[in-house]
């Protein structure tokens, strides 16, 4: 599946530069937490302050020790250097642990973010890229991100302080040697930023690339059962190999820019240090340049060496991050089109059995232009009935499920729900009213008792059990190592799937909500449990509205009204027995179904 770029309403793709996505970055996310980030400051500034005196400090020891062999100052000077290394120690240390802190607080608000905005999106959206791509983002991008501002914003005002106060003792010893030595500066800077632009277009590779050997991964583990069953491990094999050497590819371009930045900057410093020995030499011979000036130049101009070099590498760090800020602030920006419209009000519902009537009016939506799921489909489910819809794979069953919990909304029509238009009620209050329990149950890996409980946000111990028993699940749940405390495993994999649809229902049960949709809700279960929970089904849905997408007819012979779908319209409706004696395709479905069993019968049902 290829990468699907997420574009942002707010964030053109390649919309912002560099500063203002850093700008963004520290506005939005460092703001909070300003009184640290003025002390990592201040402690870079130390840092730099005390680098700089190291420097200076050799224009004394050389005068006042070899030149002027002054005892005095023999262990006084000592004692400044070992102070002066302590205090720049501190400086460094807290200026690293605050850094470091910022650094992943801002990561862990930019994942929290990035979440909010992902469970927000339409199921359109969610479906049209892959998890993988999500969890590349959410893992790749934040170490990127983490890196960016531990080692490459924060890094380069260091380095870059440091530079300067070191450029201010070359400067304060001999103005015409800092000239000499600064002339390569330029050149180390255009050098930096011609590599961060290679970095950044390796990482942007790289990530897609990582997107798409997750979405690989996911898909093999996902499909295990299908890999093992059809002796697929080579093609897997295959495919995984094939996505490294992708990624393998693009990493190892940018690895080879930020590798190079080093070796330059060390080439243009040694240039530098020729241009001031060749300079500082000739100046000497003509009486204009003491020894112990020169030394005291060179250390600063050699201390400066290392912040001029990690200056590149430190931009490279910071094009990866800006790139994967730019990827993280597309995926926060991008907001949902389904959303509640201004005004929206509670969904407001009579009590059963006078209220909670659905109806479709000549409703049609297509997920892709030019192939209409459902066109013009017009259905009522009067209150506390129980309605079925069956037809052909294709027909627009789901969609319908899909359209009235508003996961998607219609092209035209209008959808009720006791004569209130749904778009116009928050989807919180909508979906509240409704409980949906799916052909393929899911459930998550957490505690038995914690799947059933996601039904309704509070209930009590007792509520739970009563859920359960009613859907025939408490006696296998208590059967468990751990009874309702047994973790279910990823999907629900360490239950049957009989047992996985049974805490499903038992969820559903739970929500006691006034409007049921079941998607052939007991297919899993066996003959016994079928008939319980079918019987559990019976008492819950008594007096509530029900939707039932019926895949066995069987399950739909007592519906008050069946709806016979065909290429996303209705084709018949009536009861079991009407569409029977009318000969139509209800009729062929059914005697396909039991053409072994029993004969098709006007009055069956």
């Amino acid at each position: 599946m290829n990468a699907v770029e997420m574009p942002s309403p707010k964030t053109p793709q390649n919309g912002q530069g560099e500063l203002a996505l850093i700008t963004r970055l520290l506005r939005d996310y460092i703001g909070g937490r300003l009184g640290a980030a003025i002390c990592a400051v201040l402690c870079m500034v130390g840092s730099a302050i005390m680098t700089g005196a190291l420097a200076k400090l050799l224009e004394p020891i050389t005068k006042e020790l070899f030149t002027d062999k002054n005892p005095t100052l023999l262990l006084l000077i000592p004692l400044g250097v070992v102070v002066v290394v302590i205090v720049r120690g501190a400086f460094d240390y807290g200026g690293s642990a605050l850094n470091n802190s910022i650094g992943q607080s801002i990561v862990a608000d930019v994942q929290r973010d990035m979440f909010r905005s992902l469970i927000r999106y339409d199921l359109e959206r969610l479906n049209a890229v892959h998890s993988g791509q999500f969890v590349s983002h959410f893992l790749y991008d934040a170490t990127l991100l983490r890196e960016a501002v531990t080692k490459g914003i924060a890094g380069l005002g260091k380095e870059l302080l440091t530079a300067i106060i070191l450029l201010g003792v070359m400067i304060n010893e001999n103005w015409r040697l800092s000239i000499a030595s600064i002339v390569t500066v330029p050149i180390v800077g255009w050098t930096a930023r011609s590599l961060g632009k290679r970095m950044r277009k390796a990482t942007k590779q790289s990530m897609k690339e990582t997107g798409e050997l997750s979405t690989s991964l996911m898909e093999v583990l996902d499909g295990r059962r299908i890999v093992k069953a059809y002796a697929l491990e080579g093609h897997a094999l295959e495919r995984i190999e094939t996505g490294i050497a992708r990624r393998l590819k693009f990493l190892i371009k940018g690895v080879r820019a930020r590798a190079l930045s080093q070796p330059l900057a060390d080439f243009l410093g040694g240039l530098a240090v020729a241009a001031v020995v060749l300079y500082a030499g000739y100046e000497s011979l003509h009486g204009r340049l003491e020894y112990y000036q020169f030394a005291s130049f060179m250390a600063a101009m050699l201390l400066a060496q290392q912040p001029i070099r990690n200056l590149s590498q430190l931009w490279s760090v910071t094009t990866e991050g800006i790139g994967a800020a730019q990827r993280v602030f597309d995926l926060i920006d991008t907001k949902p089109q389904i959303v509640d419209r201004p005004g929206a009000k509670e969904l407001a519902l009579a009590p059963p059995p006078l209220g909670t009537a659905v109806r479709f009016k000549d409703v049609r939506f297509s997920y892709h232009e030019g192939a209409p799921a459902v066109a013009g489909i017009t259905l009522e489910a009067p209150a506390g009935k129980k309605i079925a819809l069956v037809g052909p794979s294709g027909a627009g069953k789901s969609t319908i499920f899909n359209l009235l919990l508003r996961f998607y909304d219609a092209d035209s029509g209008r959808i009720e729900i006791d004569g209130q238009d749904i778009s116009t009620v928050t989807m919180a209050s909508l979906r509240r009213s409704i409980a949906l329990v799916t052909q393929e149950p899911f459930l998550f890996d957490e505690s038995v008792r914690a799947n059933i409980a996601y039904g309704h946000a509070g209930a009590t111990e007792a509520e739970i059990v009563e859920a359960a028993q009613t859907a025939a699940a408490h006696e296998f749940i208590t059967a468990l190592p751990n009874g309702y405390d047994t973790i279910v495993g990823e999907g629900g994999l360490r239950l049957s799937g009989g047992q996985r649809q049974r805490v499903a229902i038992a969820r559903a049960m739970l929500r006691n909500a006034p409007i049921l949709l079941l998607d052939e809700a007991t297919s899993a279960l066996d003959t016994e449990n079928e008939r319980q929970v079918q019987e559990a089904l019976n008492r819950l849905m008594k007096g509530r509205t029900t939707l039932v997408i019926a895949h066995r007819l069987t399950t739909v012979l007592d519906a008050d009204r069946i709806y016979v779908l065909s290429e996303g319209g209705v084709l018949e409706q009536g009861t079991h027995a009407e569409l029977i004696a009318r000969g139509g395709l209800y009729a062929r479905l059914y005697q396909r179904e039991f053409q072994d069993n029993e004969p098709v019968s006007a009055t069956a049902g």
